[in-house]
């Protein structure tokens, strides 16, 4: 494609962030200027092949090209909004802005009104794929400007899993999409952590369930990523996985989809219900919650609580 992407802004480069301007680095032509908040990351990113930048400021200054992109990889919310804000008063009419943070799906929509205004194109971009995607590749869900999207397609492709990445629609429709799948993913983490807690509590003593999970990711219709990390979490932790606090956390994606729901009157009990026994597990020290902690640091280095 004759008008495709030559450089890019990345600001960010938090545990995802970091390994997708790497992926970036490898895999195309395309020159990586980057920031980060703390210059850590941003040293190791300069080791790879990128190039640094001091500032927001800088950092679209280095910026070179007739159209400039820069990819925003950071905190959803006000962290996500502050420099947002800071690159609509920087970026120019027909550059290229691109959230690829887990922002709320109203926030995106508002966003894309702002920088409609200004004649900036914007992209909200869902990411998944988790840590271990930094060799594996990412997946990604695009909306917004169809322009823009084609002319940072290979931006995307670089840093994705072959078939992992399309458009979906007007602006909004990326993160939404990644919305609907976190919640999705609860759901599923949930029924895996119950069975896992039945094989443990239940009428057969002694089972090795990292012999279990390994054995079902070979074949079985449940074969799956995430029974990947949960045989992961295994080995890594053991059987009685003794050393995690009963603790699950959440990062708002499900909350977010399930007033969606709500609003929409569309039934969504499963991944609802899935929302609700994490905040039990705040309160309740079962089995089952550790294995849902264990899954979730396994493929995205989510935090654990581990007795002293």
């Amino acid at each position: 494609m004759a008008d495709s992407i030559k450089e890019m802004g990345f600001a960010g480069l938090g545990r995802m962030g970091g390994n997708m301007a790497a992926r970036l680095l490898k895999n195309s032509k395309i020159k990586v200027t980057v920031w980060n908040r703390s210059p850590e990351p941003v040293k190791e990113a300069v080791k790879k092949g990128a190039a640094a930048s001091k500032d927001m400021k800088d950092l679209v200054g280095r910026l070179k090209g007739k159209r400039k992109a820069v990819w925003l990889m950071l905190p959803a919310g006000n962290v996500t909004e502050q420099y947002f804000q800071e690159l609509l008063r920087l970026l120019n009419k027909g550059d290229i802005l691109i959230d690829g943070g887990n922002s709320n799906i109203h926030d995106t929509l508002r966003r894309h009104k702002e920088a409609e205004k200004r004649g900036i194109l914007m992209l909200d971009i869902g990411v998944s794929g988790g840590i271990v995607a930094a060799t594996r590749g990412y997946a990604m869900m695009a909306g917004g400007s169809k322009e823009a999207y084609y002319f940072v397609e290979p931006a995307i492709s670089a840093m994705c899993m072959k078939e992992g990445y399309s458009y979906m629609g007007e602006g909004g429709a990326g993160h939404y999409v990644k919305m609907v799948h976190n919640a999705i993913e609860y759901g599923m983490m949930q029924a895996i952590a119950e069975g896992f807690d039945l094989l443990k509590n239940g009428r057969f003593k002694n089972l090795d369930l990292g012999k279990i999970a390994h054995l079902w990711n070979h074949g079985t219709i449940v074969t799956s990523f995430l029974m990947e990390m949960s045989e992961s979490a295994l080995k890594n932790n053991g059987n009685e996985l003794s050393k995690l606090e009963p603790w699950v956390d959440d990062s708002g994606e499900g909350q977010w989809a399930a007033q969606e729901a709500l609003e929409f009157q569309v039934p969504f009990v499963a991944n609802a219900y899935a929302l609700h026994t994490r905040r039990i597990s705040r309160k309740k020290a079962d089995y089952a919650y550790k294995m849902l902690a264990a899954i979730r640091n396994e493929f995205g280095a989510h935090a654990v609580k581990t007795k002293k």
